[in-house]
C-alpha cells in the first residue's frame, strides 16, 4: 500500500471530522467568493445607475451666461488635451439674460443640442418620453406645456429668436417625461438653434467623455489655465456616489482574508486532533521503515484533499447564495442590481487560494508528525505548558510588555507619529496569537477558580479537561479571538468615524438646508432675486450670504508674516495676503446663533460706517482692536489697477457660527461691499423650515426655482440628506462586518465542536467508568457542557482584551478625534462567549451520555 492510500484511508476513517474540515474550508472560500461577486455586481449595477441618473459623460465646461461663448477653435483646444476621447457642444442662447427679455421670459430655457451619441447621455435627452430627435424647425418640449397649451407632436406653433426679435415656425417631434426639473426646457436641434439666434460656430457648454484612466484635475488645470473664468462641473455627485461603492473593496477583502484565517486555523486543528488519534498509528508505521518526510507528505496529502473539496464546494455555494442573497443586498445598497455577475476568473483564483491555504495549513501538523517519537507516542500524552517553544514562553510576554511600554511613552512623551500606534498596536495583536498557549491556560485556571463557588467540583474537573486538550484548543480560541477582533475594532473605527463625520456635517451645515453658488470663478455668486423669493415663501426663516471679496491685505504688518503658512504675494515691495471680506447681517445671523465676542462690537451700524470684524486667525497677523485693515480685490491689485479701501477693525470674534470655515476673513456690510467692489451677488443662502408639517409643500417651491435655468449655477445642500447618507454607509459597513463576525464565530462553532467531539471520544472510557460508578446522565452531560463554555469564554475574554487595545490603537494611529468605549458590544460578547461553547458542546454530550456503558468500558 503505498502512502497515498494510506492516507486516504486515514482521511475517511473519521467522517465527521473529516466533514468538519471540509465545511470550514468551504465557508472560508464561500465568504471570498460571494465578496467577489456582489462587489463586482454592486460596481456594475452601481455605475448603470448612476449612467441612467447622471449621463455616460465625465465633465460639462463653458459658461453660465450668453456674454462669452466657446468658439470652434477653443472647441478644437479642448478635443486636443490628452485624455479627452470625444466632445459634443450645447448651445444655451439665452441663459442668464432671459428673464430681460418679455418675449421669452415665460418661455422655456431654448437649448440646442447635436444628434450624437454623447450629447444622448445627457439627462435632458435620456428623458424624451415620445416622438423623435429634433430636426431644424422642430422642437421638443415639456409634457406640462402641452397640455397647457392644447397642443401635441406634429402641431406647428411659432416661437420668438431674440435678439433679431424674428418669429420662426416650429413642429413639436416630442415630449420630454414629466419632472420637475424639465418644466422649463425646450429641446432644438444645435445647428439650426445657432443659425436662428445668431450663434454660427458657437457653444455655451461642451459635454466631454474622457479616456479610460485619464486624470479629471490635469485637463481642469490645462483648462483653467487657458480659460480662467470657466465653468467646470466634474461631476461631483456621480463620482461621490461611486466613491461610497469603491469604499467598500478593501474592507470586505480584508474581512474575507480574515475568514480565510479561520478556515487555516480551522485545518490546523483538524489535522493535528488527527495526529493526537492516531498516534500509535503513525508511530507502528515509523517501526515498520516509513521515513519522515513520507509521514509529512501523507498529512500534507490529507490537507490537499480538504481544500480541493473544500474549495469546491464553497465556490458552488458562493455562487448559489449571491443570487440567493440578491434582494438583500439591493436593500442594503440603496438601488437595484442588473443581474448577478461572475467573475470566473477571481473565482478561479479563489479556489486556489483556499486549496493553497489549507495544503500550507496541513504542513504544520504534518511536520509535527514526522518529529513524533516512536516510544514517546505510545505514552498518549498531552505535552504540558513547559514544553512549549521559547517563543511561548519568553517572546510573546516580552512583545506584549514592549507594546505596551513604547505606546504609554510615546502618549506621555515623545509624541512622536502616529504610525507608531498603529506598530505597536500589531505588536500587540501578534504577542496575543503568539502567547495563546499561556493565556489560554491562565484563563481556564481562572474561570475554573471563580466558577468553583456556584459550580463546584464540576467546575474544577472540566478546567482540567479543558487543559489536557490544550493543543486542540488553540486554534479554537484564535478563531473566537480573530472573530471578536474583528469585531471590536471594526465597530469602534466605524463609530468613531460616523460620531465625528456628523460633527463636521452640522458644522458645514449650521442650518438645515444651504443653496450654495457653484460658479468656478473667484467670486461665485447668484442673483438677489433668488433671495427674495425665498424670503416671500410662508415657513422659511433664512439667512443670506452674499459674494465675499477675494481679496488681499495691502497693509499687512511684516513682523506678523512668520504667523502665515500660506503663500505671500509681493505687492509693492512687501509681502501680503490673501483674505475674504464678506458681508453680513449680524441681526440675522443673532437670530439663530449666538456670536462670541473676543474684543470690541458687532453693531451693525458700525459696519455699515466702513468697519469690519475681523476672526482671531486675523489678529494673529498683527491687527488689532481700532486698526485699519486695507483690502483690495485680488486681480486688480495684482494688475495694479486698484489700491483698495481702508476699514476700521471695530470687533474681534472667534468665527462666525454660520460659516465655521472661515478662518481668514473680514466681515462687513453688504452696502460697503457694493459700493467699493460692486458686489451685489449672493454666495449661499442657509435656511430653516420652521413648520415641519409645510415642509413638502416649501421643498417644492424651491425645487421648482432651481429648475429655473437662470439658476443652473445654485446647488441645494440638505443636512438631513447628507445624515441619512453617512447612515446608509455606516450601516453597510456594519452590516458586512457583523456577517463576517458571524461566520467566523461560526467556524469557530465548527472547529470546537469537532474538539470536543473528539476529546470526548477519547475520554468516552472516562466517561463509561464514572456511569458505572454510579453518575448519572445528565452530570455527563453538563461536563461537556461547562468544558465547551469554559473553552469558548477564555477565547472570548482573550478577544475581548485584544480587540479593544488594538481598536484605539488603531484609532490613535488614524488620528481619529472621537474615542468610545463600547459597553454595548463588550456586553454581548461576554454573552455570546459561553453560548458558543453551550452550542458546540450540545451534540458532542447528549452523544456520550447515550452510549452503550458495557460496550465501552470493554473496548481497548
Amino acid at each position: 500500500m503505498n502512502i497515498m492510500e494510506l492516507a486516504w484511508r486515514f482521511f475517511v476513517s473519521k467522517k465527521s471530522r473529516a466533514f468538519f474540515s471540509i465545511l470550514g474550508v468551504a465557508l472560508g472560500v464561500m465568504l471570498l467568493v460571494i465578496s467577489q461577486i456582489l462587489i463586482l455586481t454592486v460596481e456594475r449595477s452601481n455605475e448603470y445607475t448612476l449612467r441612467e441618473k447622471y449621463g455616460n459623460y465625465d465633465m460639462l465646461v463653458g459658461y453660465q451666461t450668453n456674454k462669452h461663448h466657446l468658439t470652434e477653435d477653443d472647441i478644437t483646444f479642448i478635443n486636443q488635451i490628452p485624455g479627452v476621447k470625444n466632445s459634443t457642444p450645447l448651445l444655451y442662447p439665452y441663459i442668464g439674460e432671459k428673464m430681460k427679455m418679455p418675449e421669452i421670459a415665460a418661455l422655456p430655457m431654448y437649448v440646442g443640442f447635436k444628434n450624437d451619441q454623447l450629447a444622448k447621455e445627457h439627462p435632458f435627452l435620456n428623458n424624451i418620453d415620445k416622438g423623435t430627435f429634433p430636426k431644424g424647425n422642430e422642437v421638443i418640449l415639456p409634457i406640462r406645456y402641452l397640455k397647457s397649451n392644447h397642443l401635441e407632436i406634429g402641431s406647428e406653433i411659432e416661437l420668438p429668436f431674440p435678439p433679431r426679435n424674428n418669429k420662426q415656425k416650429v413642429v413639436i417631434s416630442g415630449t420630454l417625461k414629466q419632472n420637475e426639473k424639465l418644466e422649463n426646457i425646450a429641446i432644438f436641434d444645435y445647428d439650426w438653434l445657432s443659425k436662428v439666434t445668431s450663434n454660427k460656430g458657437k457653444a455655451t457648454v461642451l459635454m466631454l467623455k474622457l479616456e479610460d484612466g485619464a486624470s479629471k484635475e490635469k485637463i481642469n488645470q490645462i483648462i483653467k489655465s487657458k480659460y480662467p473664468d470657466i465653468f467646470i462641473d466634474n461631476r461631483k455627485e456621480m463620482e461621490k456616489e461611486r466613491e461610497n461603492i469603491g469604499g467598500l473593496k478593501p474592507f470586505v477583502h480584508t474581512i474575507s482574508i480574515s475568514a480565510l484565517a479561520g478556515s487555516f486555523l480551522i485545518v490546523v486543528s483538524t489535522l493535528q486532533m488527527a495526529i493526537l488519534e492516531r498516534k500509535r498509528e503513525l508511530a507502528t508505521l515509523r517501526l515498520i521503515g516509513i521515513k519522515r518526510y513520507q509521514l509529512t507528505l501523507m498529512i500534507v496529502f490529507e490537507s490537499m484533499v480538504i481544500g480541493f473539496i473544500g474549495a469546491t464546494v464553497g465556490v458552488l455555494l458562493g455562487i448559489v447564495l449571491s443570487f440567493l442573497s440578491q434582494r438583500v443586498v439591493e436593500q442594503l445598497m440603496g438601488f437595484s442590481l442588473v443581474g448577478i455577475v461572475i467573475p470566473w476568473k477571481s473565482l478561479f483564483l479563489c479556489a486556489v487560494s483556499g486549496i493553497v491555504i489549507t495544503v500550507l495549513a496541513g504542513i504544520i501538523p504534518g511536520y509535527l508528525a514526522s518529529k513524533l517519537p516512536p516510544i514517546v507516542a505510545y505514552k498518549q500524552s498531552e505535552p504540558s505548558l513547559d514544553k512549549y517553544s521559547f517563543l511561548v514562553r519568553w517572546l510573546s510576554p516580552i512583545l506584549l510588555i514592549a507594546s505596551i511600554a513604547v505606546s504609554i511613552f510615546n502618549y506621555l512623551y515623545t509624541k512622536g507619529p502616529e504610525w507608531i500606534y498603529l506598530l505597536t498596536g500589531l505588536c500587540f495583536l501578534l504577542s496575543m496569537f503568539m502567547g495563546i498557549p499561556v493565556i489560554l491556560y491562565l484563563t481556564v485556571k481562572f474561570i475554573s477558580f471563580i466558577s468553583k463557588p456556584f459550580l463546584g467540583s464540576e467546575a474544577l474537573l472540566a478546567g482540567r479537561n479543558a487543559l489536557r486538550q490544550m493543543r486542540k484548543n488553540i486554534q479554537i480560541a484564535g478563531i473566537l479571538m480573530l472573530a471578536f477582533v474583528i469585531g471590536l475594532t471594526g465597530y469602534l473605527l466605524f463609530s468613531s468615524i460616523a460620531i465625528q463625520a456628523e460633527k463636521d456635517i452640522k458644522t458645514r451645515y449650521p442650518m438645515d438646508y444651504k443653496l450654495q453658488a457653484t460658479d468656478s470663478s473667484l467670486e461665485p455668486g447668484f442673483s438677489k432675486s433668488l433671495e427674495e423669493q425665498i424670503k416671500q415663501i410662508e415657513g422659511v426663516s433664512s439667512i443670506s450670504i452674499p459674494t465675499a471679496l477675494f481679496g488681499l491685505t495691502l497693509n499687512l504688518d511684516q513682523n506678523h508674516i512668520k504667523n502665515w503658512n500660506g503663500q505671500l504675494f509681493n505687492i509693492n515691495g512687501k509681502k501680503q495676503v490673501h483674505i475674504s471680506l464678506r458681508a453680513i447681517n449680524i441681526n440675522e445671523v443673532t437670530k439663530f446663533h449666538s456670536i462670541k465676542v473676543l474684543e470690541g462690537t458687532i453693531d451693525q451700524g458700525a459696519l455699515r460706517n466702513d468697519g469690519v470684524i475681523i476672526t482671531k486667525n486675523l489678529k494673529k497677523l498683527g491687527f488689532q482692536l481700532g486698526d485699519y485693515i486695507q483690502i483690495g480685490r485680488y486681480n486688480e491689485v495684482i494688475k495694479g489697477e486698484n489700491s483698495g479701501h481702508r476699514f476700521k477693525i471695530v470687533g474681534i470674534i472667534d468665527k462666525m457660527p454660520v460659516l465655521p470655515s472661515d478662518e481668514y476673513t473680514a466681515y462687513t456690510d453688504r452696502e460697503n461691499l457694493k459700493k467699493y467692489f460692486k458686489i451685489n451677488t449672493i454666495e449661499q443662502i442657509q435656511y430653516n423650515i420652521s413648520n415641519p408639517s409645510l415642509s413638502s409643500v416649501i421643498q417644492k417651491k424651491i425645487d421648482k426655482l432651481l429648475n429655473n435655468p437662470n439658476f443652473s449655477n445654485v446647488i441645494l445642500y440638505d443636512r438631513q440628506k447628507e445624515l441619512l447618507t453617512l447612515h446608509r454607509q455606516v450601516q453597510q459597513r456594519l452590516f458586512i462586518l457583523l456577517a463576517a463576525v458571524i461566520l467566523t464565530i461560526f467556524l469557530g462553532v465548527i472547529g470546537l465542536m469537532n474538539n470536543i467531539a473528539s476529546s470526548l471520544r477519547e475520554r468516552s472510557r472516562e466517561f463509561a467508568v464514572l456511569r458505572a460508578l454510579g453518575s448519572q446522565p445528565n452530570r455527563v452531560v453538563r461536563l461537556a457542557l461547562l468544558e465547551g463554555v469554559i473553552i469558548s469564554l477564555a477565547g472570548g475574554l482573550i478577544g475581548i482584551i485584544s480587540g479593544l487595545v488594538f481598536g484605539y490603537h488603531v484609532l490613535a494611529g488614524l488620528e481619529a478625534k472621537e474615542y468610545l468605549f463600547p459597553w454595548l458590544i463588550v456586553l454581548i460578547e461576554l454573552i455570546i462567549s459561553p453560548l458558543i461553547g453551550l452550542v458546540a458542546a450540545f451534540i458532542p454530550s447528549i452523544w456520550i451520555s447515550r452510549m452503550n456503558l458495557i460496550k465501552t468500558l470493554y473496548q481497548e
